[in-house]
């Protein structure tokens, strides 16, 4: 067994535990889907392994980043075929980031005083170039994964996909990486600068084409069976829904008669009202109810939270509330919102169960 003087073992123990509490907090789908976690805690084992090298090392010099980055550009292949957001990785780097520079003090514990500023500087570098690397690597591996099924569709369709990747995709995506760049230089500087604020534009970069990454990996996906569309949501419900909440499903008529685009599409809204109920209302009781019959969808999704502020700018332009507007009336239903008698929340929609052509369109 190597010597541990300083109790490294056990910091950095701790700090992973924390980081998969603070991501279970929010809801994270890297912590919360079982063969993801495993994955996201050895990135954070190996960046903190980076900072120990800059703490203890002999050298000053950081560490080549080369392994990492292309391990981090197969991860971000595997997050686009695990239907796993972008933004789903930024928002973890913002929380690691934070988790390791709250550790660096007992990674430095041993250390005598007369050297620990330098040591402090060097490993808050090493943070910084570790996490920056990584995260763009895999951004540029999860693009290259979208990009590679684009390859297999017709000519005239991959002009259109390319265009709206470059449109839609690639500007949010170049402009969140310039603001985790100058959060990094500012870190580097000793100057806090807006940290905060840079991390918040650049996750509303990404959440701007948030629902759009997540419609088009779904379309570039083979077809799921139909008859899993109520054990999707109870395992979604099992390995997400807080220890304080309950949740009941109601799923009344053949889900049979959704096509694979709308079985995907409809999760997909009702997994985004979940995690909303989830993250903002404080809801101990959320219900579910699906209802299929004459063509029609109708799905409410009821809590007995604190209720929506429904004029709010935040509510119109956030918490998953565009995308879920967007997928109902690309399927051609409508969406409403409202508060229950001042407390909780009920979100409804209503889907005609229309035909679909080969392209994915919807046929009226």
């Amino acid at each position: 067994m190597t010597p541990d003087p300083c109790g490294l073992e056990k910091v950095v123990d701790s700090a992973i535990a924390a980081y998969a509490e603070a991501l279970r907090s929010a809801g994270s789908l890297l912590v919360l889907e079982e063969t993801v976690w495993p994955e996201c805690e050895q990135q954070a084992r190996e960046i903190m392994a980076d900072c120990i090298r800059a703490i203890h090392g002999p050298r000053a010099e950081l560490p080549e980043q080369f392994d990492a980055e292309f391990s981090s550009l197969e991860l971000g292949a595997r997050r686009a075929l695990q239907h796993i957001p972008a933004m789903e990785s930024l928002r973890a780097a913002q929380i690691l980031t934070d988790i390791v520079l709250d550790a660096l003090p007992d990674m430095m514990a041993c250390l005598p005083d007369d050297v620990a500023l330098v040591r402090m500087r060097r490993a808050v570098r090493a943070l910084h170039q570790s996490v920056h690397s990584r995260v763009q690597a895999a951004l540029i591996g999860y693009d290259a994964f979208l990009m590679r099924g684009v390859n297999r569709i017709n000519s005239a369709e991959r002009a259109r996909l390319a265009r709206e990747i470059h449109d839609r995709i690639g500007s949010s995506l170049g402009l969140a990486m310039r603001l985790l760049e100058l959060h990094e230089a500012e870190a580097e500087a000793g100057d806090p600068g807006p940290g905060s604020a840079r991390i918040e534009e650049a996750k509303t970069a990404l959440q701007d084409t948030f629902g759009f990454v997540r419609e088009l990996v779904n379309g570039l996906r083979a077809p799921r069976s139909r008859t899993s569309f109520h054990k999707r949501l109870l395992d979604y419900v099992e390995l997400s829904c807080p220890a304080d909440t309950v949740v009941d499903i109601h799923v009344e008529g053949g889900t049979t008669e959704m096509t694979a685009l709308q079985h995907d599409e409809v999760f997909l809204i009702i997994r985004e009202c979940l995690r909303n109920a989830y993250q903002h209302s404080g809801a101990t009781s959320i219900q579910v109810e699906v209802n299929l019959g004459d063509g029609v969808l109708e799905t409410r999704v009821t809590d007995n939270g604190k209720g929506i502020d429904l004029s709010a700018s935040k509510f119109q332009s956030g918490n998953g509330m565009v995308s879920m507007r967007e997928r109902t009336t690309a399927m051609g239903g409508t969406l409403s919102v409202a508060n229950i008698n001042g407390r909780g929340t009920r979100i409804q929609f209503r889907i005609p169960l229309a035909a679909v052509d080969c392209s994915g369109e919807y046929v009226s």
